[in-house]
């Protein structure tokens, strides 16, 4: 299969090669056909300068035998007239490129600079014989060459050239996933890739492919001896250096604007009557998606006309699988379901949350026809059975990628970009209360909250409002693919019990309430057991059942249990939140923990199937929590200065426009101290029992020694920590050089100099810019006390019994 065309399916960076597989003579003639240039003179002009790169080749390899024959002959009399052995120096050394060009001894020790070479000389060729300005430049990365082949500013082809012997089996040896990963690079280099093409070169054969968004398509193995082999490289350069930028890969509605220093991107219209409007983007894009292969999502700060400075705006660019019947009108993405909604927010105020509101967007059109991969591949090659459902179709619903953008805002500032836990926490209650409305009003499920799809937006006031995002896999409440079969979707750590298991019970609010819920448990997690507990989070037991997602909201005691193993003491506010919303989640009087009860008569009940019944009661019960939850927090004072580390699995849709300053370390070595403030968070002692020594500090001390026996006094347990008695807590704080008693470390601005964001960035008046810290404060004592909890000293009484 490996030696002819075919096809390699590329699922999340697992590749198959399907069963089903086209002739090889058909694929390769489809594949050349989308290469060469629509106007029929460059057409006519590629077909003679594929002749003169074949004929190049030709010579390359007919020097490379000629010259060696020649040596051997000389060879030959050297042994007649002298008995001594022939001097090495005397044999003729093939050249570089015909090294890559000719199957020989010597190609085995190929080098990527004898694949430049040979390539090198094949565009030499066609500038010299046909006046085609071609030029080859490209850097090796894990043995791939990655270059661009065409005149001009815009590099529009990626060329992977293999310098290994095993092209004649790229699936099998592991060269397609070096092909990939060239892909991956070239468009994270490229904002305005569509697809690419390919050429893979080996000792002696060629063959090209065409990477799009769900496969690899392979012409087959070409021998470089044969007319047949040196005609496809010469056709595959010619028609690269003349073809227009489209058929390349190139994204014609991207243009870069050298006198803006702008992108300058159309946005189809939100109705069909409406034009495409023209929004102008910044040179980098704010999020980029891993890889290529897939929906490929990008997003743009932009402004809606050239000479604003103010990136406000969102463009979102993705290739979307939808089902090959369907129009625009009726599919059902994320564009449609916020058009939807706008309609019946517009009256709506929503208090503690923003809601995303549409500008425009739409399918986009190149040379007025959608732009599809049915565009890219053609009606032939694109009616293939891809590895995924399009979003509410059978299996069975022929598919192809359609690609769709649109703009909307406001900016939102990911969750891990905040430096402050409270605000941090209160963009998810404020989220979730913005989700509160979008569900009333419009009856429309999220299904994916997680830490990429909740975003904080700062006020002009310096308040901060969560934002819900990426509506691609909502879905309404009453409509058929949620009623029957509804699957797993979402992102797994977040995901809800009934989600991960695949119950076939109707998706209500509870179970995004519920992802909502382990969205903070991930957040307040400490940092060294943040991966691990993301992975439980998300795992599922033999048995198809998530068993410790079941055990973590069993009971009250087993969620204290879990806070106490994995998550972080001091980010009280996600504490206080947790503890609230698992109340109301899940000790509801009919339908309370996660434990299946089996009845008599072998009758198993199992209360997150129960949940469905009291989804409405449920939901307001949480929206309680977060609401009080909110109005008790705006009205502290002294918010919590931290750094929310990244978590590896974040898939963050829209970040920050860059204008956040950074806290700047201590410029000194030496250890300082700063005034402990009377925030509780901000004061962490080393004992057993933090809350009430901190609660009570003129008795955080005991003498362990001289007070053997403590006596019952009016206290709690929580009022006093225990000692042993060769524990020596922190020094007393002492006032830094330089510093007065009232720096503190919070939003009290300091005296020190710090970092502001320039004032030519969008929303640099809207961000609370961190003061720089000039001493270690004891946050920073805190940081490396945070992974591990206190270790539990036993009291003087419990001692003497054990």
């Amino acid at each position: 299969v490996e030696r002819g065309a075919f096809r390699v399916d590329v699922c999340g960076q697992q590749f198959s090669v399907p069963t089903e597989q086209g002739p090889a003579a058909d694929v390769e003639r489809q594949l050349l056909q989308l290469l060469q240039p629509a106007n029929a003179r460059l057409r006519a002009q590629a077909a003679a300068a594929a002749a003169v790169g074949a004929a190049a080749v030709e010579g390359l390899m007919g020097g490379l035998l000629t010259g060696t024959e020649a040596a051997l002959a000389r060879l030959r009399r050297t042994r007649r007239r002298v008995s001594t052995a022939p001097v090495a120096a005397e044999v003729a050394a093939p050249t570089e490129a015909s090294l890559m060009l000719g199957k020989d001894d010597w190609a085995a020790a190929a080098t990527p600079g004898i694949v430049r070479a040979g390539m090198g000389a094949v565009c030499a060729s066609l500038r010299s014989g046909r006046g085609i300005g071609v030029e080859v430049a490209g850097d090796v990365i894990d043995g791939v060459m990655s270059f661009e082949i065409g005149a001009g500013s815009s590099a529009v082809l990626g060329v992977a050239v293999c310098v290994a012997a095993e092209v004649d089996a790229p699936f099998s040896s592991g060269v397609m996933e070096s092909v990939v990963a060239a892909m991956n690079r070239h468009a994270r280099r490229h904002a305005d890739v569509r697809h690419a093409w390919a050429l893979m070169l080996g000792p002696g054969c060629v063959r090209a492919c065409l990477l799009e968004p769900d496969a690899v398509h392979l012409t087959a193995v070409q021998s470089t001896a044969a007319p047949a082999g040196r005609l496809l490289l010469g056709t595959i350069v010619a028609s690269a250096a003349l073809a227009e930028p489209w058929r390349l890969g190139a994204d014609p509605t991207m243009r870069w604007r050298q006198d803006l220093d702008r992108w300058e991107i159309e946005c189809p219209g939100t109705d069909d009557d409406e034009p495409a409007r023209t929004v102008f983007a910044q040179h980098e894009p704010l999020f980029i998606a891993e890889t290529f292969f897939g929906r490929f999502t990008r997003c743009f700060a932009v402004a809606l006309s050239p000479d604003d400075r103010d990136f406000t705006y969102i463009l979102k660019d993705s290739w979307q699988l939808v089902a090959t019947d369907l129009g625009d009108a009726e599919l059902r993405d994320e564009i449609g379901v916020l058009r939807g909604m706008q309609v019946a927010l517009d009256k709506v105020k929503c208090e503690g949350g923003v809601l995303q509101r549409l500008v425009c967007g739409g399918t986009v059109l190149v040379n007025n026809a959608r732009d599809s991969t049915r565009l890219v591949l053609g009606p032939e090659l694109d009616s293939y059975a891809r590895w995924t459902v399009a979003h509410g179709s059978k299996r069975t619903t022929a598919a192809h990628r359609l690609h769709r953008r649109m703009v909307s805002g406001p900016v939102g500032v990911a969750l891990h970009e905040m430096r402050n836990e409270r605000d941090a926490v209160a963009a998810v209650a404020g989220a979730m209360i913005a989700y509160a409305a979008i569900l009333q009003h419009t009856g429309i499920l999220h299904r994916d909250i997680s830490l990429g799809n909740v975003l904080a937006v700062r006020q002009a006031d310096g308040s901060v409002r969560g934002m819900l995002i990426d509506f691609d896999h909502s879905v309404a409440l009453d409509e058929e693919r949620n009623l029957k079969r509804p699957g797993h979707v979402g992102t797994a750590p977040f995901m809800s019990i009934a989600n991960l298991e695949g119950i076939d019970v109707p998706r209500t609010s509870v179970d995004d309430w519920e992802a909502a819920l382990a969205l903070l448990l991930c957040l307040a997690a400490r940092p060294s057991r943040r991966d691990e507990l993301c992975a439980r989070l998300a795992s599922i037991g033999p048995s198809g059942g998530a068993d410790f997602r079941r055990d973590v909201f069993a009971s009250r005691k087993s969620l204290e249990a879990t806070i106490a193993a994995y998550l972080d003491p001091a980010c009280e506010h996600a504490l206080r939140l947790i503890r609230g919303l698992y109340q109301a989640l899940f000790a509801h009087p009919s339908c309370s923990g996660t434990a299946r009860i089996m009845l008599r008569g072998n009758r198993l009940v199992d209360p997150i199937i129960r949940r469905v019944q009291f989804a409405v009661v449920i939901h307001e019960r949480c929206l309680k929590v977060v609401t009080e939850y909110l109005a008790k927090a705006e009205s502290e004072a002294v918010p919590t200065l931290m750094a929310l580390p990244k978590l590896r699995f974040s898939s963050i849709s829209s970040v920050g426009s860059g204008s956040t300053a950074t806290i700047q370390p201590p410029p000194s070595k030496t250890p300082m101290a700063c005034p402990l403030p009377a925030h509780p968070l901000l004061s962490v002692l080393p004992l057993p029992h933090v809350g009430g020594a901190l609660r009570n500090k003129r008795k955080a001390h005991v003498d362990v020694e001289a007070s053997p026996r403590v006596k019952r006094r009016k206290m709690t347990h929580d009022d006093v920590g225990f000692a042993p008695a060769n524990f020596t807590p922190h020094p007393p704080p002492q006032t830094p050089s330089g510093a007065d008693s009232s720096t503190i470390v919070g939003d009290t601005r300091s005296s020190a100099s710090y970092t502001a964001p320039p004032a030519d960035l969008p929303g640099a008046s809207e961000v609370t810019v961190a003061p720089a810290l000039v001493m270690v404060s004891p946050l920073n004592r805190r940081e490396a006390l945070r992974d591990e909890p206190p270790p539990v000293v036993s009291s003087p009484k419990r001692r003497r019994l054990f």
